[in-house]
Order: C-alpha cells, then structure tokens, then sequence
C-alpha cells in the first residue's frame, strides 16, 4: 500500500506534478489559475480527466466540453486535446 500526496503549490498559472508512474500508467496533478491555458497536445495512451476542483473547458477534437467534479473525461489515444481554465482548478491526469 501507498499513500499518495496529490497536494503542491501553484507558483505560476500552470502547475504541473507527476505523482505516479510506472511502465503502463501515469497519474499527473495540474493545477491551473483561472485563465491559464494548456495548448493542443496529445497522448499515445489512453487518457481520463478527473476534475477535483474548480472547472475546466477542454477542446477535444476541435469541440468545446465543460468538465468540473461530477464529470470524467476520457480520450482515446492520439485524440488532439487542449484546455483552459474557466475558474481556478485542480486535476488529476491518469494515462493508461
């Protein structure tokens, strides 16, 4: 068993923490001040979004989804994807 911290502080509109890897999954804590902004990118594997806090528009395939708390996104591998905070948020990213 292991007790993960998932908590850092946010020093600039984007924070970024990996706090768990190994060969098949990755786990990221994200962090963004409202309006920050991470540009198109994508992911070999697949991808899920669970919003802890706040709330976020991701851009998926060139169409706009609102995800907060009670909403996980998942996104196929090589699925193009960028987001912007519409309030100050935390997310975990799990790719698998």
């Amino acid at each position: 068993m292991e007790l993960i911290s998932v908590t850092h502080e946010l020093t600039k509109p984007v924070e970024g923490k990996k706090i768990f890897s190994d060969d098949m999954r990755e786990i990221m804590h994200i962090k963004l001040k409202e309006g920050g902004v991470i540009n198109e990118h994508d992911s070999p594997k697949h991808v899920l979004i669970f919003v802890k806090s706040g709330e976020v528009a991701f851009t998926v395939n060139n169409e706009v989804h609102t995800i907060n708390a009670e909403t996980i996104l998942h996104m196929e591998p090589y699925e193009k994807h960028a987001l912007k905070a519409l309030s100050d948020v935390s997310i975990l990213v799990m790719k698998c």
